[in-house]
């Protein structure tokens, strides 16, 4: 029996306008009454995951910022940050490109003054906690995410930091116009829910669909990338599917089974 749901937002769980899909909270009611626990793994902070899943919260887990930050049902379960000299090496290296730099704090986001726009995107619109800071390299905080945005994509930058910085710590694409940096992983964030909750690889699926899903994907019995992923991540051999929520409905309808 599936005991632990996890799934990645953006592109995965969330419709294309940034909402929850529609019945969600009926569904997560349904697993949680047979005992499955839904997690939510992303990018985001804690407290933007919070809002965003509030009338479940208190029943859910969250695996934040890739796996920095992991709170079970409201306790904080394990913290993995960057180490402070590595990452400030990392905010001066993106300060010379033609980034925004996003740094996750334990309890807030940081960013520059430079770009009004950006810092009014990343809380009206992903209604983080932000803080705006003069100094990126000189934060009175952990340094749990270190995160390049660029309107434009990635794609072309992508693998030279990746070659730079990937046998340092994760540096991975973790969507079209992103690019994070962190020691932990979404992987390191669904180990801790299983150990937490003292689960088997086949009692857990997830839902993933950039590369830094395929760690999470690779630790669980039951690994879904999503429909419009890239092929190289299709041929891993996970199941495919278009929507999250008919594969949750699936699973409470059969009893906590996918078949």
């Amino acid at each position: 029996m599936i005991r632990m749901i996890a799934s990645d937002l953006d592109g995965t769980l969330l419709e294309p306008v940034e909402r929850l899909p529609e019945g969600l909270y009926e569904t997560l009611d349904r697993l949680d009454r047979l005992g499955i626990t839904f997690v939510a793994a992303s990018g985001r902070q804690y407290d933007n995951l919070r809002r965003l899943f509030a009338p479940a919260a208190r029943k859910m887990g969250f695996i934040c910022e890739n796996g920095a930050l992991n709170i079970l049902r409201g306790e904080e379960i394990k913290l993995q940050g960057i180490e402070r000299e590595m990452a400030v090496a990392i905010v001066r290296r993106l300060m010379q490109m033609p980034v925004e730099i996003l740094v996750s704090g334990r309890h807030t986001c940081y960013v520059s003054p430079g770009n009004r726009a950006f810092t009014d995107d990343m809380v009206y619109r992903l209604r983080n906690t932000i803080a705006v800071v003069d100094r990126l390299d000189m934060l009175d905080d952990e340094y749990l995410k270190v995160s390049a945005y660029s309107p434009n994509g990635v794609a072309g930058f992508a693998a030279a930091l990746q070659e730079e910085w990937g046998s340092k710590l994760n540096a991975v694409v973790s969507g079209q116009c992103w690019f994070d940096f962190g020691t932990a992983s979404k992987e390191t964030g669904i180990r801790a829910m299983m150990d937490a909750m003292q689960l088997k690889r086949d009692e857990v699926a997830a839902f993933g669909d950039q590369f830094n899903d395929v760690s999470m994907l690779d630790a669980v019995g039951h690994p879904f990338i999503m429909s419009t992923a890239t092929d190289k991540l299709k041929s891993r051999g996970y199941h495919v599917c278009d929507k999250v929520l008919p594969i949750l409905r699936k699973i409470a309808e059969n009893g906590g089974e996918l078949s």
